[in-house]
């Protein structure tokens, strides 16, 4: 917990730094939770994309950008 600060410069001081601590740890938190969570979505997206039904619909998928240029999309 963050200590409140007073009139006294120095227990303003020492309440800022143990802010500053307390967010860098935070902002360190959330980065490593971020590359968790990128690594989960490659996963899916690996296993998805091995998938029979991904692998059959891929002709299908490579007519969308020939089906956008004709429709003028």
């Amino acid at each position: 917990m963050v200590a409140a600060p007073t009139d006294q410069p120095r227990d303003e001081l020492t309440a800022l730094r143990e802010q500053r601590e307390a967010l860098h740890r935070e902002l360190v938190r959330k980065t490593y939770r971020i590359g968790e969570l990128e690594q989960e979505i490659a996963e899916v997206a690996r296993t998805y994309e091995q998938s029979l039904s991904w692998r059959l619909t891929r002709p299908v998928r490579g007519l969308k950008p020939a089906l956008k240029k004709l429709l003028g999309r």
